[in-house]
């Protein structure tokens, strides 16, 4: 029985770069390089002439560069996309915006294969890319004012008016997620409690992403360390390389970082983050699942409602990817299914 085989079409000015991303993918069981563009101009019309089944995207070329061109290509013909990116603080800035614009998903350029990251940094581009072209991207732009999904607005029965105010919001995010948290956060002015956020990425990526969010809310977002006291106001991530656990510490709440793998598909894991939620707070919680691929978050947010905590998903339309809310939404896990936009002041009313 063939196999299907993903089609890649490989952006970057760079001729030795270029030259080695088509090496890698080509040598990868399952993927091949279906043509090759230099800049943003010509990345533009080969995705519409080819239409690849996902596209490794360079985010710094001449003329156009890689965030206008995944502008462009999400409107004209929206497909998946793969930001690959240097490490230089610049290159950083432009690949979230490039995942606001509706990239999926960002990892590094490959190294040298004399490097000793090689054969690592190999099977992550690889395996992202193969990932990521198996998704269908959403065309919200498309869809009739007022149609917001089946799911939206969708409402169960609310807690008792004597449930306690909460402690602490936890989030979950995937593919998507750095567009989706920019805008939730952005619309937190302040807050009475800490945020704690597991987000799948690279660990190389995650200090630029704290900075970028950092420049989006007057919250203050930093990487969570092991045993950081988590103060009201403040935005933790987990690293890209252990789960975020939280528990508690006589009258605080704690971060806990667990280097383990453990029996948990992705690391840091979402299910990790909100069980300890759930068994540190119980009640006295909010947890919140954002776009993403697959099903991580699904049975940690069941068990944070279970426990009495209130819950939310983000719906079909506004997601990038519904694979995680739509998991969480069908387990029974999700008190409430919200837009995007209207996240933020359903958290701001609970927490206050």
């Amino acid at each position: 029985m063939n196999e299907r085989v993903i089609r890649v079409l490989v952006a970057e000015d760079s001729p030795t770069v270029r030259h080695h991303l088509a090496g890698i993918i080509n040598e990868t069981p399952g993927l091949t390089v279906i043509g090759e563009a230099r800049d943003g101009r010509e990345v533009i019309e080969l995705a519409q002439a080819l239409q690849p089944d996902v596209i490794s995207m360079d985010i710094r070329m001449p003329g156009i560069d890689g965030l206008e061109a995944t502008r462009q290509i999400m409107t004209l013909c929206p497909m998946p996309i793969v930001v690959v990116s240097g490490l230089v603080d610049e290159d950083i800035d432009l690949a979230f915006r490039a995942l606001q614009a509706g990239a999926l998903a960002v990892v590094g350029k490959p190294t040298a294969r004399s490097a000793p990251d090689f054969a690592a940094r190999q099977r992550q581009l690889a395996h992202t890319l193969a990932a990521m072209a198996g998704v269908r991207v959403i065309r919200r732009w498309e869809r009739p004012p007022g149609q917001n999904g089946a799911d939206t607005g969708r409402l169960i029965p609310p807690a008792a008016p004597t449930a306690p105010a909460p402690e602490i919001i936890a989030i979950g995010a995937s593919a998507g997620g750095p567009g989706a948290l920019s805008i939730l956060l952005a619309g937190l002015p302040t807050l009475p409690v800490p945020v704690v956020i597991v987000q799948h990425m690279p660990d190389e990526f995650m200090p630029g992403l704290a900075r970028w969010l950092d420049k989006t809310t007057p919250l203050t977002v930093q990487i969570a360390a092991d045993g950081d006291t988590l103060k009201p106001g403040t935005v933790y991530l987990s690293p890209g390389r252990a789960h975020l656990a939280v528990r508690r510490q006589g009258a605080t709440l704690a971060s806990a970082l667990i280097h383990e793998q453990g029996i948990y598909r992705y690391q840091p894991a979402v299910d990790v983050l909100f069980q300890s939620v759930a068994a540190a707070c119980g009640a006295a919680a909010v947890g919140v699942v954002l776009t993403g691929m697959g099903e991580d978050g699904a049975d940690g947010l069941l068990a944070m409602r279970r426990a009495g905590a209130r819950t939310f998903a983000q719906d079909r339309a506004s997601c990038t990817v519904f694979g995680m809310p739509a998991a969480a939404i069908q387990r029974g896990a999700a008190e409430q299914v919200l837009p995007l936009k209207r996240l933020p002041g359903a958290l701001l009313r609970l927490a206050k």
